[in-house]
């Protein structure tokens, strides 16, 4: 009996020598919804069971995979027709040899046999602004109401990345991106320039989508340093750079070319901290920082502080933001917990607002970034809740947080704000699916929270 036992073992590991991950998702084949609470029974050919339990969206199920790769599924939901399918595990070996999770996706249909009560509702997913089975979204620029330049790529941005104008929801055209793309950038102008690894490019916001080289010293000193223009009379530009804890706000008379200063930020402690670092320097840091200071009027102790400081895991570059909304600037000053109102053709001051929605970041979830509506001139915040972006907007006559809008998705990448809208980039956590670009409206009336799992709990 016990030699029986031994070659049914081994007969049986033979048999079932690797094992598989297994994802299952459920949709109702009307609505698209999830389905969750479903009967699943896994079985190989010779009717050994395999997996045999209720189960949800999104499960994920391991197991040994018969030696033939073949395994069928059972599945019942109360409601609807089940499904039996025979499914073959060997089209997806380069998955099993790599331990990836292989997703099966079930449409399942309703039969109308419902005999209890029940509430139907249509579960809410935010718009879908482009998608491709094939591309990622990697980063994107609005250009109005209808258009959009798109930077995507098939595997890696680093690879075969491309750029698509995007408009009236279709591709018009597209074009390969010459060398190792990094990001887009938007001017003061919403010129589009794309950013590569040792050349960049403006793009023309032309269908045809004709890239002209820009030097990176030109782009970097005169062109992204401008913030806004008003009435083409006043210009307003930063000093800001990201190795030293203090810049400049300024404003220039477009009639004359005249500047001045608007206004100063500093992080004071950062800036105490940033200086020391000279007198901990070596010999011969603080003689190459004497040497540079006498070359350049710089002060050594800045030489140091850029060089080494900077470096370190203490150092953090300073932010504010400054905005126009008509005819007046505003400029959030984090350090001073004020948002100065500026008279936009004079440059006085016409109010400060103490604010605090910045305050305990680590705490609170700030994200240190705040967004300009190009289109409603609106102003808003986001902070980050576990992996949700929740976005409020600011209320310039008191500087206070208005009602908080959260995103549908956890995660996302790369929000940016138009006309009313949220748009971003998602792509679900251990999902197949490419990097779409999605949309929210702050004013959408069907929008709803009731489909999100939030703390495994169903936010409403």
């Amino acid at each position: 009996m016990r030699n029986f036992c031994y070659i049914f073992f081994f007969l049986t590991f033979g048999s079932y020598a690797q094992e598989v991950n297994l994802q299952l998702d459920f949709v109702d084949e009307m609505t698209n919804a999830s389905i969750d609470s479903v009967e699943v029974k896994i079985k190989s050919t010779n009717n050994l069971v395999l997996v045999d339990q209720w189960t949800s969206h999104h499960t994920i199920h391991t197991f040994m995979i018969p030696k033939n790769k073949l395994i069928k599924i059972n599945i019942k939901k109360s409601g609807y027709f089940n499904i039996d399918t025979l499914v073959n595990l060997s089209l997806h070996e380069r998955s099993i040899k790599k331990e990836r999770n292989i997703l099966l996706e079930f449409v399942l249909r309703y039969d109308g046999q419902f005999s209890t009560e029940f509430d139907v509702t249509a579960t809410y997913k935010p718009s879908v602004a482009f998608s491709s089975e094939r591309i990622s979204v990697s980063d994107f620029a609005v250009i109005d109401e209808e258009i959009m330049i798109l930077l995507v790529y098939p595997k890696r941005l680093s690879a075969a990345s491309e750029l698509i104008y995007f408009k009236n929801d279709s591709v018009i055209s597209r074009r390969s991106v010459p060398g190792k793309a990094l990001r887009l950038d938007t001017d003061y102008r919403n010129r589009v320039y794309l950013r590569c690894e040792y050349t960049d490019y403006m793009i023309t916001n032309s269908e045809h989508i004709t890239l002209i080289k820009v030097p990176r010293e030109q782009l970097n000193n005169f062109v992204q340093p401008i913030l806004d223009t008003l009435n083409n009379e006043q210009l307003y530009f930063t000093t800001y750079k990201s190795h030293y804890p203090a810049f400049d706000f300024y404003n220039v008379q477009l009639s004359d070319t005249s500047h001045a200063l608007l206004h100063h930020v500093e992080d004071s402690e950062m800036m105490e901290h940033y200086r020391a670092e000279y007198k901990w320097a070596d010999v011969r840091t603080k003689l190459w920082a004497w040497d540079m200071e006498s070359e350049t009027g710089i002060d050594r102790e800045v030489w140091v502080g850029a060089n080494v400081f900077t470096n370190s895991i203490y150092y953090e570059a300073p932010y504010s933001e400054l905005f126009l909304v008509d005819d007046e600037v505003y400029v959030f000053d984090f350090y001073k917990d004020a948002m100065f109102i500026y008279d936009g053709f004079e440059g006085t001051v016409l109010d400060s607002i103490s604010i605090d929605f910045h305050k305990d970041p680590v705490k609170s979830g700030w994200e240190r970034s705040m967004y300009q509506d190009p289109i409603t001139k609106k102003i808003y915040t986001v902070y980050d809740d576990a992996g949700y972006t929740d976005v409020y907007e600011i209320n310039l006559l008191d500087g206070s947080r208005e009602e908080k809008f959260t995103l549908f998705y956890r995660y996302v990448e790369n929000v940016q704000i138009y006309n009313g809208e949220v748009y971003y980039i998602y792509r679900p956590y251990e999902s197949l699916q490419k990097k779409y670009l999605y949309k929210e409206g702050f004013s959408d009336s069907k929008r709803s929270l009731a489909g999100q799992e939030r703390f495994n709990q169903i936010v409403r």
